[in-house]
């Protein structure tokens, strides 16, 4: 069966500063109505790094959302012109002070496809430099360097609960073995 969705009317409701906010009217493929509301997003980067003694690289950052400090991959939003790639390297120094020689495409994501439309680039770093972080403003965040095989255990344990993070420690398990 076609399943597919055409947009009849296309509804800004709200435009900020990294989303916006669409109800848009559709027609569905049996030929009714309805409104679709979703949140447009430009996409993201994040990078798993680890280094040759097996440790990997995150950040701990209180997400306001959930209320709680969470366990993350150096992450952030693709600027307009820029490649998800390049977004990856600025992100992982910014918020780390890694500087990647190169990365790895683990794949692309959508992170909750049922009301956002953002696409999520995982990479992994292996060759990188150690150096200082330069942080945006208002971003406050801890870096944590834990063994990748103790990562892996706290997915397991529910301990990390970021989808990316999680995405990004099993697709680089599964490509290590």
């Amino acid at each position: 069966m076609d399943c597919k969705e055409t947009t009849k009317k296309e509804n800004l409701v709200y435009k900020g500063r990294i989303l916006e906010l669409y109800n848009d009217e559709v027609r569905l493929a049996d030929g009714s109505d309805c409104m679709r509301e979703y949140v447009h997003h430009n996409g993201g980067s994040g990078v798993l790094a680890v280094d040759k003694d097996g440790f990997a690289y995150f950040v701990e950052q209180f997400r306001y959302p959930y209320g709680e400090m969470l366990l993350e991959i150096p992450a952030g939003k693709v600027d307009k012109g820029e490649s998800a790639y390049d977004c990856a390297l600025r992100e992982l120094k910014e918020e780390v002070g890694l500087t990647a020689n190169s990365l790895v495409d683990l794949g692309v994501v959508y992170p909750s496809p049922g009301y956002t439309d953002e696409p999520l680039h995982i990479f992994i770093a292996t060759d990188f430099e150690i150096g200082e972080n330069n942080l945006d403003e208002h971003e406050l965040l801890n870096v944590r360097k834990i063994k990748f095989d103790e990562a892996l255990k706290m997915v397991e344990r529910n301990e990390i609960k970021d989808a990316k993070t999680i995405i990004a420690i099993l697709r680089f398990a599964i490509k290590a073995v």
